[in-house]
Order: C-alpha cells, then sequence, then structure tokens
C-alpha cells in the first residue's frame, strides 16, 4: 500500500515515538526500581517518605535503566528510519550508475513498501524515466538500421545506373532519365516523411490551422489521383457533409493522399467508399474498401514507422512502410486519432479519422 506521509511528517512522528517512550520508561522503570528495592529491603517506605530522602544508589539506577532504554529505543527506531531512506536511495544510485555504464535495463528496487512518500514517488519517477531511455535508445537503433535499409535501394540504383551511364553501358535516354528521378522521388518522399515523424516525435511539428472545408479537400484529393484510382480499377463512391473543421490544410492533404495512396497500392479493384458522419464525438471521416483487409495479427502495429505486412509486398508497390506512421503522427498533433477496424458494409479495410469536436466549427 502507497505511504503518503512524507519525509518531515516522518521525523515529527520518531521524533514523538521516542520522546513518549522514553517518558513511559521513566514511569514504569521508576516504578519497578522503587518496587525492587522495597522487596528486597533496600529501602524502606519510610524512608521514601522522609523529609531528608537524598539522591542514592537507587536513583542512580533508576536513571542509568531509563537512559539506556532510552538510547536503545531511539537507536532502534533510527535505524528502522534509516531504512526507509537510505536502503531505496543506495538502489537509486546503484541503478543510476549502472545506467550511465550503459545497461539500460536496469531498475532501482524498493524493496520496502512503506518507504516515505517523496522517495517513493522519485524511484517510480526515476524507474519510468529508465524506461522511456530504453525505449527510445531501441527505437533509435531500429530507426537508423530501417532508415539504412530503405535508403540503400534507391542509392544503390541511382549509383549503378550512373555508374553506367559513365562507363558507356548504359544510354542516357529519357526512359532512364525517368527511372532515376523516380528513385530521386523516393528519396525525396521519404526524407519528408522522416522530417514529420520526427518534428512530431519532439512536439515540434508546426500546424497553421485554418477553417477547411472538408468535402471541398476530400474532393481535390481525389480529383488529383483519379487517373491511379482508375488503373487500379478502384470506383469511387462518396458520401460527403459539408462540415468544416479547424485544421492544417497542408497536413490534410497529406492525410488523403497517403491513405488513397495505400489504396491503390494493396486493395483489390472495386469500390473505394469515402464518407463523412458527424457523430457525439466528432467528425468521422472513413475510407472502405473491399478487401483484402489487414490480418487480425499485424493490426496492432499498422501505425508503427517502418512495419510492412509483408517485405516483398511493400517494395514491389513501393511503400517505405511510413505512410500510416506519419497519418497517425499528424492525427495526434491534432488532438485526433486514426483507427483501423474491418468495414461492415464492403468486407475489406475500413480507415476511420476522428477530427475532435473542439476542432469542428459550428454552422
Amino acid at each position: 500500500m502507497k505511504n503518503n506521509i512524507g519525509i518531515s511528517r516522518q521525523l515529527i512522528i520518531t521524533m514523538a515515538k521516542v520522546s513518549l517512550l522514553t517518558t513511559c520508561f521513566s514511569l514504569i522503570f521508576g516504578y519497578l526500581t522503587y518496587f525492587v528495592a522495597i522487596e528486597f529491603k533496600l529501602v524502606s517506605l519510610e524512608q521514601l517518605n522522609s523529609e531528608d530522602w537524598s539522591f542514592n544508589l537507587i536513583d542512580l539506577i533508576w536513571i542509568l535503566l531509563v537512559t539506556l532504554c532510552g538510547s536503545l529505543t531511539s537507536v532502534y527506531l533510527g535505524l528502522k528510519l534509516a531504512q526507509r531512506f537510505i536502503a531505496p536511495l543506495n538502489s537509486l544510485a546503484i541503478a543510476a550508475r549502472e545506467i550511465s555504464l550503459g545497461n539500460l535495463s536496469v531498475r532501482a528496487q524498493l524493496d520496502n513498501p512503506s518507504s516515505v512518500a517523496e522517495i517513493t514517488k522519485m524511484i517510480n519517477d526515476f524507474n519510468r524515466m529508465a524506461e522511456k531511455l530504453e525505449i527510445s535508445v531501441n527505437n533509435a537503433s531500429i530507426w537508423n538500421a530501417a532508415i539504412a535499409h530503405e535508403l540503400r535501394t534507391p542509392v544503390t540504383i541511382l549509383q549503378g545506373r550512373l555508374q553506367g551511364v559513365l562507363d558507356d553501358i548504359f544510354t542516357p535516354d529519357k526512359t532512364l532519365l525517368k527511372n532515376l528521378l523516380n528513385q530521386v522521388e523516393q528519396l525525396s518522399f521519404l526524407i519528408e516523411d522522416l522530417r514529420t515523424l520526427s518534428l512530431a516525435d519532439n512536439q515540434q511539428l508546426r500546424l497553421n490551422l485554418e477553417s477547411v472545408c472538408l468535402s471541398d479537400v476530400i474532393t481535390q484529393s481525389v480529383n488529383l489521383l483519379q487517373d491511379r484510382f482508375d488503373q487500379a480499377k478502384l470506383v469511387i463512391e462518396t458520401d460527403l457533409s459539408d462540415q468544416t473543421c479547424f485544421f492544417d490544410r497542408q497536413r490534410l492533404e497529406q492525410i488523403l493522399i497517403a491513405l488513397f495512396e495505400n489504396e491503390i497500392r494493396y486493395a483489390q479493384a472495386g469500390i473505394l467508399r469515402i464518407s463523412t458522419q458527424k457523430k457525439s464525438e466528432g467528425l468521422v471521416l472513413t475510407i472502405e474498401d473491399q478487401g483484402p483487409g489487414i490480418a487480425d495479427q499485424h493490426i496492432p502495429f499498422i501505425f508503427d514507422a517502418f512495419y510492412r505486412l509483408e517485405e516483398s509486398r511493400g517494395k514491389k508497390n513501393g511503400g517505405s512502410g511510413l505512410g500510416l506512421s506519419v497519418v497517425n503522427a499528424i492525427m495526434i498533433a491534432h488532438e485526433g486519432r486514426i483507427e483501423y477496424s474491418k468495414s461492415q458494409a464492403l468486407g475489406g479495410s475500413c480507415f476511420s479519422i476522428l477530427f475532435k469536436p473542439d476542432n469542428l466549427n459550428k454552422i
């Protein structure tokens, strides 16, 4: 059970206990000392009642017993109090030393659950900080490996083709230049996505909020990708309201393009339904397709950076595994959220974007 008594109160209570127990010992041992003295006829009641009674051996024994018991009590309570302070602080110092040496998995131990509130809170805060540090370092290692992996392919292609041109193996015709430009564009998209995620992680993603009509932005984004929808044999169905919201228009376009490109890459030919609906928790934008959907074991991870359902699937379709993580980061920055579920109407995937009520214009 958590102890809510602070350090100051602990010290006051301990000192009060010492004072109270010393007083009790004085009374108890005073009576016991004189009781024993009378029983063994070391002193008589007449002497105790006598007006000329003076300090003697019995009084000295009484004082020594009270002093001894008071000292032992003080030492005992002091040790108990020290255990509450020193043991957890020592554990904290050891954990801090281990972390400074690179062992990020170590945690400070709180063996005594009755430790004072400030120390308990400090150790819990330290352990939470250590856990976040470990996760951050591990994520940095994963990110470094993933970024290197993503950059390797386009850079290798660029290097190989350009070297081939210099060696007169390839002819620098329009087709070759178009392929090289495509690789450069992939690098540009990757860099921009990484920049967005980095800014979002550090809560530095700047938002230019303005009143935006969702249906207008959705329609513009669909028109922009209409040729690609046609190539993927996706038939667009819309059910849009004229609801407006306060949102960063450029980021909203970025979200829609990322989700639409995800559908173009992975959704099977058929209907792609885009709709908006006003609910109690806010405005919900849904994008549904007819399949194939995402397997249950992958759903918890689809918004993680660099996560692909299948390595070959992502590479074949040109994805870097950052699109959905970027969308999620932008929605979090706007205090909204994106969720995935199975489409009840079409049987495939259903991405739902929730715009919080405070971001909606009341019109």
